[in-house]
């Protein structure tokens, strides 16, 4: 059973892990079968600055699998997968660094999941709860609201929900989901922070572009 443990890596106190998790790479779904696409647009690159750092032994690892990428501002975030938008908040200014007090997307998908955009940026939605959305729809702009290091799109999928502020972690339904992205290069094991990945186009049919 290939496992890896998680390197250590300068990250804002916000998002520092109170220890390191072995991570199993098999419960990351193989490339071919996952159903999820980067959340920014084909043709850019980003890079992640926390990944499974985000564990925390204190509430259970619910966060485990949650992804942080770097990002200025107002980019453009697309939706990983088609679902319905369950939550939408986007009242707090950029800056504000105050914990629950940060802008979001919940998408639920036709599995029970729910994928969280958090952070974006005030008036940065471009959806509202009800609306159905395709993997790939523009659904807002990045930001820096909340309990943040810096401009970047927090990016999770729970495994149920919608859980809302401030009960985003109540189990079972706020246990984070092991995803991997059909539209960048191999990662077996995940995305891995201090790694950068490109989108690319991708075809149902054809697979990567």
């Amino acid at each position: 059973m290939k496992k890896f443990v998680v390197s250590s890596l300068l990250i804002p106190i916000s998002l520092a892990a109170c220890s390191k998790p072995v991570v199993d790479c098999t419960v990351f779904p193989d490339l071919e079968n996952s159903v999820y696409l980067l959340p920014y647009e084909v043709g850019t690159t980003r890079s992640v600055y926390a990944a499974t750092e985000h564990y925390r032994a204190s509430n259970n690892g619910v966060g485990t699998f949650a992804i942080d990428f770097v990002m200025p501002i107002g980019t453009k975030i697309v939706a990983s997968r088609e679902g319905e938008v369950v939550s939408v908040r986007e009242v707090f200014e950029d800056g504000n660094n105050k914990d629950l007090e940060e802008n979001y997307i919940f998408i639920q998908h036709d599995d029970g999941s729910v994928a969280r955009y958090f952070h974006l940026t005030e008036n940065g939605s471009f959806v509202s709860k009800g609306d159905k959305v395709k993997a790939g729809d523009i659904i807002g702009l990045s930001g820096n609201t909340g309990q943040s290091g810096g401009p970047h799109l927090h990016f999770d999928v729970q495994k149920c929900g919608p859980n809302l502020p401030p009960n985003y972690n109540v189990l079972p339904c706020g246990q984070t989901i092991p995803i991997t992205f059909k539209n960048t290069h191999t990662h077996s094991c995940g995305l891995k922070s201090g790694s950068e990945y490109k989108a690319f186009k991708y075809d149902d049919k054809r697979g990567k572009l």
